[in-house]
């Protein structure tokens, strides 16, 4: 997302000419990931949220939490510039901070979650009907370590999403107008509820790979959306 400004202005350019499965509004809105704050004011269970943009004033207690805090800008893909912070390293954790609001970034200052390392999960959706989900190893392995060439999926595989995943994640997909296609990473609390880490709906990864009915589903709805338009 480093020319994040072009694809915005493409996706506006290019809607104002024919029509975008996934219309541009909501793919401004989840070009950042503030968008959580939005969800969160909706009732969806999310990963308690911070955004500090530049200008804003924060204290030292925004960069502790109980196991540590994750740090990233709002506007990031594969985990850019995102790195987690054990507890007793909020100094490191505000500098990480301070770097992206020095770049006018805004930052985005999440609790960790440990059961992260039981695995994220990302459940896919096409038209607004569950189609896979997959499970993949957690992604931040090293405290403090921003990693910008880290594998951005490690170990992923097809997943059977639990009936709490499945309605967490219908939660989050915008609804009465569902977009052509949603992803829906999730991930367990301390208390082991579900929420929502990111909802991706300009997300290219949707892991046709590992389901094979996977592509025969989003072909089924782009042609149903086709034959609609």
């Amino acid at each position: 997302m480093g020319r994040i400004d072009e694809f915005l202005a493409w996706a506006e350019a290019t809607a104002s000419v024919t029509r975008l499965w996934n219309p541009a509004p909501l793919v401004r809105w989840n070009s950042d990931k503030s968008y959580l704050l939005d969800l969160a004011g909706r009732g969806v269970p999310v990963v308690p949220t911070r955004c500090i943009a530049p200008g804003d004033s924060y204290g030292e207690e925004d960069f502790e939490g109980t196991h540590g805090v994750v740090v990233k800008p709002s506007v990031s893909a594969g985990a850019r510039d995102t790195a987690r912070y054990e507890p007793g390293r909020g100094a490191d954790a505000e500098r990480h901070a301070r770097m992206l609001l020095g770049q006018g970034r805004t930052a985005m200052v999440q609790p960790y979650l440990p059961l992260v390392e039981e695995g994220e999960r990302a459940l896919v959706f096409f038209a607004g009907t569950f189609s896979h989900a997959i499970r993949k190893q957690a992604l931040l392995t090293e405290p403090g370590e921003m990693d910008n060439a880290r594998v951005a999926h490690p170990g992923a595989a097809l997943h059977t999403p639990t009936e709490a995943e499945l309605r967490t994640a219908r939660a989050a997909v915008p609804s009465p107008d569902e977009p052509l296609f949603a992803r829906v990473d999730l991930v367990l609390d301390e208390a082991r509820e579900t929420v929502l880490m990111e909802l991706e709906l300009i997300e290219p990864n949707l892991f046709l790979g590992l389901d094979p009915r996977g592509a025969d589903r989003l072909a089924l709805a782009v042609a149903a959306a086709a034959r609609e338009a």
